[in-house]
């Protein structure tokens, strides 16, 4: 389940148990109608101050976690563009490497029949 979900949830329940909560103990307690009405305005504000303080330490968080992630995923873009340019040197150096090895044959090969030539004019 994301992070996002996980907070989402927790800021409907948290909402949904206070606003429950709070009908409950303005209802059953023996208050009169001015009373009642002024508690159920207190216990609203309360409700409201705790959404929103949920809300900015959820935003927080889901911020923290988005700069960790954008964090791993630019050492992982690094990691493979050096991997990469490894993979890369390592096969030029192949193929340096294979040239060398055709132009030393070919040297070998030139030089042998130079001497065959100077055999064959004698």
């Amino acid at each position: 389940m994301s992070n996002q979900k996980k907070g989402k949830d927790l800021l409907i329940g948290a909402v949904v148990g206070g606003v429950l909560g709070a009908a409950t103990a303005l209802l059953l307690a023996p208050k009169s109608g001015r009373e009642l009405r002024r508690d159920i305005a207190e216990q609203a504000q309360v409700v409201s101050d705790k959404t929103v303080q949920i809300a900015s330490t959820i935003t927080q968080k889901t911020q923290d976690v988005a700069k960790t992630v954008s964090t791993h995923t630019v050492e992982l873009v690094g990691k493979a563009k050096e991997t990469a340019s490894s993979v890369v040197e390592t096969v030029r150096s192949w193929k340096e490497a294979k040239a060398d090895d055709e132009l030393v044959d070919e040297i070998a090969a030139s030089g042998a029949a130079e001497d065959l030539v100077i055999v064959g004019n004698r």
